[in-house]
């Protein structure tokens, strides 16, 4: 059986509709491990690490799934064994605040005595990173309506010595006069919320810091 690669030749991709299904999948499989790395693949090392990212079982079945279509058969038994290795690493509840304060993502795997604490303080950290977000958010979309503003002017004073007709500057410039009330009233609710979006974020950090 020939093995798929990754980047189709020019003549294949005329076939591309028809096989979407299955390339899907064998795409999948490729940016899980290449042939090389099936071949050469360290199965407690893999395991290891995937239990030290977090990553759940389904990350052996992309492993085993990528490396069938090359005949290798993946060592579940070596793997699980390097996983829990990695899993005690990961579900250590310190690192738990600051896996979702990065904007991690947790997964369940930790062991249930644990699992329970280890979500609390994980929520606490994304809590801060998702204040963090929007309060960087709200900031750009400031910053964004403050340059339309200041080239609004410039905007209105080019149309109008285009305008060939009186009637039509004055209709440039009410037109403008209401841009720049529609941005001036959107800055006033992005300032609105940019206080609120703070409040929490300082809520966000004092719940990070009685963690310590």
């Amino acid at each position: 059986m020939p093995i798929f690669r990754c980047e189709p030749t020019m003549s294949a991709k005329s076939r591309l509709t028809a096989l979407l299904p299955t390339l899907v999948v064998l795409l999948s499989s490729c940016a899980t491990m290449t042939p090389d790395e099936c071949r050469q693949a360290n199965w407690y090392d893999l395991g290891a690490r995937d239990g030290m990212a977090g990553e759940t079982l389904a990350k052996f079945t992309a492993r085993r799934d990528a490396c069938a279509e090359v005949k290798v058969v993946a060592d579940a038994n070596t793997y699980a064994r390097g996983r829990d290795i990695g899993l005690r690493s990961f579900c250590r509840l310190e690192n738990a605040a600051p896996l979702g304060a990065r904007g991690g993502s947790y997964e369940g795997v930790c062991p249930a005595a644990i699992d329970y604490e280890f979500r609390r303080r994980f929520d606490i950290g994304y809590t801060l990173y998702r204040w963090h977000s929007e309060v960087d958010r709200i900031e750009e979309r400031m910053r964004s309506h403050e340059r339309k503003l200041r080239d609004a002017d410039h905007d209105e004073e080019k149309a109008i010595k285009a305008a060939e007709r009186d009637e039509d500057r004055r209709r440039i410039h009410r037109d403008f006069d209401d841009k720049r009330h529609r941005l001036r009233e959107e800055l006033h609710d992005f300032d609105r919320d940019l206080h609120r979006a703070r409040d929490n974020l300082r809520d966000a950090e004092g719940a990070m810091y009685s963690l310590r």
